[in-house]
């Protein structure tokens, strides 16, 4: 019955009396499948005990298939992800490029298909089901999903599903991963939209796995599609990208008037409104920017281009990528900065509004290095023993005033 028969990996894996040979110790088959090995080349035979290996290791989860519910199984699937990815990222950097997916995760599924459980009414669920719906609210995170809703993204979130499409949606209050499966349909290009509020910062996992961490009062919006020639996104505030390689597939960051194009690389992008300009940092690899006239450069490690909103030329020099990036480990590294610089810096990460008495405040410059841990008190007591500046707060609001005494 197996003559002449060279079975793929994935054609053994959906192969009923495969699995039940698998499942009785290679014992009781209507199929002759150690002959069936014996037939095989060295490729044919690696496969084999690959398929082996992999139902071996399910089994051994020791569950007992007679009472499963689909929604059972799909949290099994689920878990067996997770475990493929935390194996991953314990092998990485903290910015983890994360492609492949337990390529054979979905064996789990199709095991069950014995217990009389289809795998195509699998409990595949949407945000709705895992995310309290919202009216746009700048003060909280918020996803806007392709169907223009918005859901909120709490301190107590943390639920995990899959999607229609087969993406594995994973969401807590401090990150947000897509992750694409064996069964990914291949999607068109729909938009998603991350809002990051003043006071938090949030991280973002595309399904690429290009990472992005966004900084206070940020807004991204990308997408998951697999079919697009170009991975394009759009910034408006702060964010860091690692970006996956995949130089069949550029990426591309619009932040403003300024674009800039990636193969796979580390940097920065920063285009705060009240700062008039839009930059770039690069920390490894290389990227090219443009501006809207057709001006293009290439930027190396090290250099930051920067293109102010009234003008069209763009400016490329050194700059010190450890002041630029800090931000993403949770400090602040002012040297010699003014004031009038430093301050919307802070209003983003503590949500106050400043008011100076004196204008002659705002040149007051000042060097130090502020934890994201520590509040606005020591900061604000810095200034004061050192620049005797005082300072008063009620409610968001913050003043400050030169001390008479100093």
């Amino acid at each position: 019955m197996l003559n002449n028969q060279n079975f793929k990996i994935d054609e053994l894996l959906n192969n009923d009396d495969f699995i039940l040979w698998i499942k009785s110790n290679e014992k009781n088959s209507n199929d002759n499948w150690q002959e069936y090995k014996k037939q095989l080349n060295a490729e044919g035979k690696a496969n084999f005990e690959k398929a082996i290996s992999i139902l071996k290791k399910v089994f051994a989860l020791h569950i007992d298939d007679t009472n499963l519910s689909a929604e059972f199984i799909q949290e099994q699937y689920i878990r067996l992800l997770e475990k493929s990815k935390k194996e991953k990222i314990a092998k990485k950097s903290k910015y983890v490029v994360f492609r492949n997916v337990l390529k054979y995760a979905a064996i789990f599924i199709l095991l069950f298909t014995l217990g009389n459980v289809v795998v195509n009414k699998l409990s595949k669920k949407s945000f709705d089901k895992y995310l309290a719906t919202s009216d746009f609210n700048s003060s909280e995170i918020l996803i806007k999903t392709p169907s223009n809703k918005f859901y909120k993204i709490k301190d107590d979130t943390n639920s995990k599903w899959l999607m229609e499409n087969g993406i594995l949606v994973n969401v807590n209050s401090d990150e947000i991963s897509f992750v694409s499966t064996d069964n990914v349909s291949k999607a068109r290009a729909v938009d998603y939209t991350i809002y990051v509020p003043k006071s938090k910062n949030y991280h973002v996992s595309m399904i690429d796995g290009t990472e992005v961490e966004l900084n206070s009062d940020s807004e991204f919006t990308f997408n998951n599609s697999t079919l697009s020639k170009e991975r394009k996104v759009n910034l408006n505030g702060e964010a860091f990208f690692s970006v996956a390689h995949n130089k069949e597939r550029p990426f591309l960051v619009n932040s403003s008037d300024l674009e800039i194009k990636v193969l796979g690389t580390e940097f920065n992008v920063s285009n705060y409104k009240e700062n008039n300009f839009t930059s770039t940092t690069l920390v490894e690899g290389s990227i090219q920017v443009s501006n809207p006239q057709g001006e293009s450069k290439i930027i190396e490690p090290g250099n930051q281009a920067k293109l102010y909103h009234n003008q069209n030329k763009i400016i490329v020099e050194n700059t010190d990528v450890q002041n630029v990036v800090a931000w993403t480990s949770g400090v602040f590294i002012f040297r010699n900065e003014k004031l009038e610089k430093l301050i919307p810096r802070l209003n983003r990460w503590f949500n106050k509004e400043f008011e100076f008495e004196g204008e002659e405040l705002l040149d007051f410059k000042f060097t130090g290095t502020l934890k994201k841990e520590n509040d606005l008190n020591h900061f604000l007591q810095m200034l004061k023993y050192t620049k005797g500046i005082s300072y008063s707060i009620e409610g968001k609001k913050v003043k400050l005033t030169k001390d008479l005494e100093k």
